[in-house]
C-alpha cells in the first residue's frame, strides 16, 4: 500500500471527520447524486406539470463534449466538457470547467487545461461531476487530473494527476468517478480501491494499489456502526477503513470489459450492486470483515448510471432501454416501462425524473403501483444522452454529450406553493425566537403533537447539511429558522425558509478555534434584528428578513474578558432596548448595549468572575426587572442600571452553562461535575436572596432543565456521558426518579412529553412527563451530522428540529399532518 501518513495516523485520526463534508443546503445539489449522495433531493417546492413540449429553456449553453452532470451551489451552476473535435489538432484540445448564474445562465468564470478527447466508440469528452465544498470546486479528467479551484472565482488552487503520483493504470474508458470529500480527504476511484489526496493541497495520502480502479463514485456509508467509503473496483466491491484506505471486505463483481460504473447504495448493513454488460444486480448483507449474497440475477442492469432506492424499491434504467422498478429485498420486478434508452435518473418530492437517452425528459410517480406519468418533452436532440438530470432550487439541468446544456423553470407558482397556502389560511407564524424558546425555559406552548412515533421515528420533512462546526440550535421568527456555524476559522449565521431553503447566510467573525472549536450561540430575534454572540466575545446584530449587517461590537476586547477553557457559549437576552452580554472582563462582569446601535447603555461593576457559559434570563418582582445569570456565582443584576443587587457562589467550578429557571419568586441552579443544584428564593423587589434547598442528584453538565407541574427534569453528569435523568419535587428538592438511560443529554418539552436527546448515541426521545417514572413511548436515532449530540431540540409549528454538527434535520410530529 502507498501511504504517506504512517508517521502522523494518530494525530491525522485526532482530527478526521468521519463524515461527507461540502457546503450544501436544502435544495442546492453541490456534487455527484446530490446532497446525500443517494439520487435524491429534498426539494418539494416545484411544478412537474410545467414540463410541456412548448415549454422554452430558461437558458441554454454549450458545455464542450462530454458526460459531465452538472452541480449546482449557492446560486451558482457548474459543470465541464472538452473542447476537441476531429476539426482540431490533438494539442488544442481542452477540458473546461465552466460556472455559470444558476438563475440566468450568465458566465461567470471558466479554467481549462489540456486533455484530450479521446473518443473510445463513443464521442469522448468528461466522465466525472464537479464537486463543491468548501468554497471550492473539485474536478478529474479522464487522465487523471484532479484540480481545486476557487468556487467564485475559478482560480487554480491545486492541480495533482493522480494516475502519476500513485503509479495506477488507468481504466480503458479513462477515470469516471466524481470527486468525494470526506473530512480533510478528496477520495477518488483510482487505483485497486480508491485514492485520497489532502484536499487542502492536491498531496497522496493513501493508495491502496497501483492495478486499475473502477468507473463509479466512492460511496460514504456507516455499516455495523462503522465508518467506511464503500468503493466499486474493476472487479469488486469492497468496504474501506475511511483514514487510510485499508481494506475491512470485498466481495467479489467481475463483468466483461471491467466496467463496474453505477454507485453502490447502502441501506443499513446491506449493499445493492448492478452493473451493465449482461451482468446484473446483486444485494449483499455486511458482518464485519465479511460481505454475503442475499440475492442476486439480471432484472436490473445498470451499464453507466445508478439506481435510486426509494420506500423500498429500486428505481433505475436497466441497459437494454426499460425503466424499471424492483423489490430490494427479493429483487423481482414490479413494473418495467420502455423507451429510455440507456437513460438516466434522480427522485425528489416522490417523483422520478428520467432523462432518456434520446433527449426525453418524463416526470412519474415514484411508485411501486406502476408507472404513473405526470409530464414530458423533448428537451435535447443531436447527441446521446446519458448524463443524469438535476433539479435545484426551481430548476432542471440536462445536458447531452455534445455539449448542448438546458436550464427548465419548474418552479412552484407562488399560488399553488403549499407555503404559500398555509400562510393565506393563518395570520400565525411558528415563533421560537431565542435560546430555550419565549420565555427561556425550554418549554413549547405547541398542542396537538403526536403522543408515539412510528417505529422508524416521525417523518423527516427536510434537512440542510454544509452549517459547519456547531452546537448552535434555532431560533425561529416571521417565517425564517436562524442557526450559526464555524466554517473554516470563521462564525457564519444562517438563515432558511420554513422549506429549507437558503435565504442568507452572513459571517459575522472569528469564532472559537481551539478546545471543542465550533460555533455555541443561538441566535436571538428582536424587533426585526438577529443577533448572535461568537465563541471569542464579539457581538454582532443583522436584519432579520435580509441579513444586512447592522453593527458589531468586542465586548471581551473592550471591557478586558476573560475566556474559559471552551470560550463563550452564551445566547444574547433582549430587555426593552438592550442586549446583554457577559464579558465577566476586569472592567465589568455584565453590559447593556443599546439594540439598535450597539453603544453601551451602562456596564456592571466587575465582581472578578470570569463569563462561565451561561446564557441569563429576565424576571420581574415588585416592578423590578432583574438579570439572572452565572458567572462563577448565581448573580442577580438591576435591568435598568446595571447594579449587581446579590449573588451566591455555588459549586466549586467556573464552569455554569445551565441558564438558571424561575418561577414564583424561585430561582433554580445546577452545575455539572458533581457540584448539584441550588433553589433560591427572591425577596419582594428582587434585591435578596435566600437559599432554600440544594440538591446533588441533579448536576446537570450542558443539557439544560425544564420545569413542568412542579417537578424539575433534566440529566446528571456522573462520570460525564454516562449520567442518568433524574426528576427533583421543585418545592423540596426531594429526587423523584434517577433513571439510567444511554447517557446524559439535553431535553425540552412541550403537550405533556419530554423530548430527550442523549449524547453518546444521539438517540431522540418521546417521554411522558410525570415525576412517577422515566418512561421512553418512542425513540429514533440521529444519523445525519458528525461530532458531539449535543445542540438542544427544537419544538416548533408542529415540527421537531434537530442540529447535529453541520446538519439541520426537521422533522413532522404534528398529530394532524
Amino acid at each position: 500500500m502507498k501511504n504517506t501518513l504512517s508517521a502522523g495516523k494518530s494525530a491525522f485520526l485526532a482530527v478526521l471527520l468521519l463524515c461527507v463534508c461540502g457546503l450544501s443546503f436544502a435544495a442546492d445539489w453541490p456534487h455527484w447524486r446530490g446532497p446525500d449522495y443517494n439520487g435524491i433531493s429534498h426539494e418539494s417546492e416545484w411544478s412537474p406539470e410545467k414540463i410541456k413540449e412548448d415549454a422554452a429553456p430558461l437558458w441554454k449553453a454549450n458545455i464542450g463534449t462530454g458526460f459531465s452532470t452538472i452541480s449546482v451551489s449557492r446560486g451558482k451552476a457548474y459543470t465541464f466538457g472538452n473542447t476537441g473535435s476531429k476539426d482540431i489538432d490533438e494539442s488544442e484540445h481542452k477540458d473546461v470547467v465552466f460556472c455559470f448564474d444558476a438563475a440566468t445562465g450568465k458566465q461567470i468564470w471558466t479554467y481549462s487545461y489540456p486533455e484530450p478527447l479521446d473518443p473510445k466508440y463513443y464521442e469522448g469528452g468528461t466522465s466525472a461531476t464537479p464537486t463543491v465544498s468548501d468554497d471550492r470546486v473539485y474536478t478529474l479528467s479522464k487522465t487523471g487530473d484532479a484540480l481545486c479551484l476557487e468556487a467564485d472565482t475559478g482560480k487554480l488552487i491545486w492541480q495533482t494527476n493522480i494516475l502519476e503520483v500513485t503509479g495506477a493504470e488507468n481504466t480503458t474508458w479513462g477515470l469516471a468517478g466524481s470527486p468525494l470529500i470526506v473530512g480533510s480527504m478528496a477520495v477518488y476511484n483510482v487505483g485497486y480501491q480508491a485514492t485520497a489526496l489532502d484536499k487542502a493541497n492536491g498531496k497522496l495520502l493513501w493508495s491502496p494499489s497501483d492495478k486499475p480502479g473502477g468507473y463509479a463514485t466512492a460511496v460514504m456509508s456507516k455499516l455495523n456502526g462503522k465508518e467506511q467509503l464503500v468503493n466499486f473496483g474493476f472487479d469488486n466491491v469492497a468496504g474501506l477503513e475511511t483514514a487510510y484506505g485499508e481494506i475491512i471486505w470485498t466481495y467479489p463483481w467481475k463483468t466483461r470489459h471491467d466496467v463496474n460504473a453505477a454507485d453502490p447504495i447502502i441501506t443499513g448493513d446491506r449493499v445493492f450492486i448492478s452493473s451493465g454488460y449482461g451482468t446484473g444486480c446483486a444485494l449483499l448483507k455486511v458482518e464485519g470483515e465479511k460481505a454475503s449474497k442475499l440475492w442476486q440475477n439480471r432484472n436490473m442492469r445498470n451499464k453507466m448510471n445508478p439506481s435510486v432506492l426509494y420506500e423500498g424499491h429500486i428505481y433505475g434504467v436497466d441497459e437494454g432501454g426499460e425503466l424499471r422498478c424492483i423489490n430490494l429485498e427479493t429483487g423481482e420486478i414490479i413494473w418495467a416501462q420502455g423507451g429510455f434508452g440507456m437513460g438516466s435518473l434522480m427522485i425528489a418530492d416522490g417523483k422520478l425524473i428520467v432523462l432518456g437517452e434520446k433527449g426525453n425528459l418524463v416526470i412519474a410517480e415514484a411508485s411501486a403501483d406502476g408507472f404513473k406519468q405526470i409530464s414530458g418533452a423533448q428537451i435535447l436532440s443531436g447527441s446521446r444522452c446519458w448524463s443524469v438530470p438535476v433539479l435545484a432550487n426551481g430548476r432542471i439541468y440536462a445536458r447531452n454529450a455534445g455539449g448542448e446544456m438546458v436550464c427548465l423553470d419548474v418552479a412552484a407558482d407562488e399560488k399553488d406553493s403549499p407555503a404559500a397556502s398555509s400562510a393565506a389560511e393563518t395570520t400565525d407564524k411558528p415563533d421560537w425566537p431565542q435560546w430555550r424558546g419565549h420565555n427561556r425555559d425550554g418549554i413549547s406552548k405547541e398542542t396537538g403533537l403526536m403522543k408515539k412515533w412510528p417505529e422508524s421515528g416521525p417523518e423527516i420533512i427536510w434537512s440542510a447539511k454544509g452549517l459547519g462546526k456547531g452546537y448552535s440550535t434555532v431560533s425561529i421568527a416571521e417565517g425564517l429558522i436562524y442557526t450559526t456555524g464555524m466554517i473554516g476559522k470563521r462564525g457564519v449565521l444562517f438563515a432558511f425558509d420554513m422549506d429549507g431553503k437558503l435565504a442568507w447566510k452572513r459571517n459575522y467573525g472569528p469564532e472559537w478555534d481551539r478546545s471543542y472549536e465550533s460555533s455555541r450561540s443561538t441566535p436571538t430575534v428582536n424587533d426585526g434584528n438577529v443577533y448572535v454572540i461568537s465563541g471569542k466575545g464579539s457581538i454582532a446584530c443583522f436584519e432579520a428578513a435580509k441579513g444586512e449587517p447592522l453593527w458589531a461590537k468586542n465586548v471581551f476586547q473592550d471591557f478586558e474578558g476573560e475566556y474559559g477553557n471552551w470560550g463563550i457559549a452564551e445566547s444574547p437576552l433582549i430587555v426593552d432596548d438592550k442586549v446583554i452580554v457577559t464579558p465577566g472582563g476586569k472592567k465589568a462582569s455584565v453590559v447593556a448595549l443599546d439594540k439598535k446601535t450597539g453603544r453601551v447603555i451602562w456596564a456592571s461593576k466587575s465582581i472578578d468572575e470570569k463569563s462561565a457559559y451561561c446564557s441569563p434570563i429576565l424576571v420581574e418582582r415588585g416592578g423590578r426587572k432583574v438579570i439572572i445569570t452565572m458567572l462563577e456565582s448565581l448573580v442577580g443584576i438591576d435591568a435598568s442600571n446595571g447594579e449587581i443587587l446579590w449573588k451566591h457562589k455555588h459549586g466549586k467550578k467556573d464552569i455554569n452553562p445551565i441558564t438558571p429557571v424561575y418561577s414564583d419568586s424561585m430561582v433554580y441552579a445546577t452545575s455539572g461535575y458533581d457540584d448539584g443544584g441550588v433553589m433560591v428564593e427572591l425577596n419582594d423587589d428582587g434585591s435578596s436572596i435566600k437559599v432554600k434547598w440544594e440538591d446533588e442528584t441533579l448536576d446537570t453538565h450542558h443539557g439544560g432543565v425544564v420545569l413542568v407541574d412542579g417537578y424539575i427534569y433534566g440529566s446528571s453528569w456522573r462520570g460525564n456521558s454516562n449520567g442518568n435523568w433524574v426528576c427533583l419535587e421543585w418545592d423540596s428538592g426531594k429526587v423523584m426518579y434517577d433513571h439510567s438511560w444511554i447517557g446524559k443529554g439535553c431535553l425540552t418539552y412541550a403537550d405533556g412529553m419530554l423530548y430527550c436527546y442523549e449524547e453518546k448515541e444521539g438517540t431522540v426521545a418521546l417521554v411522558k412527563a410525570g415525576p412517577d417514572k422515566f418512561e421512553v413511548v418512542s425513540s429514533f436515532k440521529v444519523t445525519m451530522g458528525e461530532d458531539h449530540h449535543w445542540a438542544h431540540p427544537v419544538i416548533c409549528g408542529g415540527r421537531l428540529y434537530i442540529r447535529h454538527g453541520d446538519v439541520l434535520m426537521v422533522y413532522n410530529i404534528s398529530e394532524g399532518l
